[in-house]
């Protein structure tokens, strides 16, 4: 599994992104890791990682990604 990223442009403030990787050898499942632009480079400003990873559209459609350690559930829009 490769790692996910979510990007956008606050209204006040530089570009941010988190950064999802899978961490297969780790303790937990998945890392969260923010980012910010700053001056053409992406710079780390956080991490966390999480046991587990879940998400759902506005559709209430659920997607599972191909991850043993990683939970999802239709509606599910609070993890």
């Amino acid at each position: 599994m490769d790692e996910l990223s979510l990007q956008w442009t606050p209204v006040h403030g530089p570009m941010r992104k988190f950064v999802f990787e899978p961490q297969p050898e780790g303790e937990y499942a998945w890392a969260r890791i923010e980012f910010e632009l700053c001056e053409s480079q992406w710079r780390e400003v956080g991490i966390e990682y999480l046991e587990e990873l879940s998400f759902a559209r506005d559709d209430g459609e659920g997607t599972s990604l191909p991850y043993d350690r990683t939970h999802f559930e239709e509606g599910d829009a609070d993890a």
